[in-house]
């Protein structure tokens, strides 16, 4: 990690030292995706900053790194899932050091959650049954909802645990679309 990226990552969180970086000579993970860049939805793409999310302290609390796994659901074992969740595609928790190790793809959102209207032959489109105010729902898991769902739903709960993020420019709940968004 370079020094100015170790400063970024200190200011970011500055109670807690950051999770260390994949060495540069080892496999790197991707810093910045853009998400739904083919999107269908009027909202338009999302510029999402794994490298934050993956090193920093991302999670709802704001006490540490997020584990690969909140977001990679499929890459842990099938006794590590929680419902509604269901496919595991590892014997093992992912982690950096997984990652590092092994010789298998990191599966991304579009594998199981397609884009409505194009579910390969012989796929099915995911369904889950959960909770929505008090209410049971069945849902079709296209990759649009997936998103939305693991997105907002950490969002939501850091907003929750610390209320100051919402004046922290780039930060967004589920009800501020264009702070993710940008417009197709």
């Amino acid at each position: 990690m370079s020094a100015d990226s170790s400063t970024a990552a200190k200011i970011a969180a500055p109670n807690s030292a950051p999770a260390a970086a994949p060495p540069s000579d080892g496999k790197q993970i991707e810093k910045v995706f853009h998400l739904g860049t083919d999107s269908q939805d009027e909202h338009g793409e999302v510029v999402f900053d794994h490298d934050s999310h993956a090193f920093k302290n991302y999670s709802p609390d704001g006490k540490s790194v997020m584990g690969c796994a909140e977001c990679h659901h499929t890459d842990q074992p099938k006794s590590a899932l929680k419902p509604p969740l269901k496919t595991s595609q590892r014997d093992v928790v992912l982690t950096n050091a997984v990652f590092q190790q092994s010789d298998q793809k990191v599966s991304n959102c579009r594998t199981c959650h397609f884009q409505e209207g194009s579910v390969p032959d012989g796929k099915e489109m995911p369904q889950a049954t959960y909770t929505v105010d008090g209410n049971s729902v069945t849902k079709t898991l296209n990759n649009e909802l997936a998103y939305h769902i693991n997105c907002n739903t950490c969002h939501d709960q850091a907003l929750a645990a610390r209320p100051e993020l919402k004046s922290k420019p780039g930060f967004a709940g589920s009800k501020d679309c264009m702070i993710c968004h940008k417009k197709n």
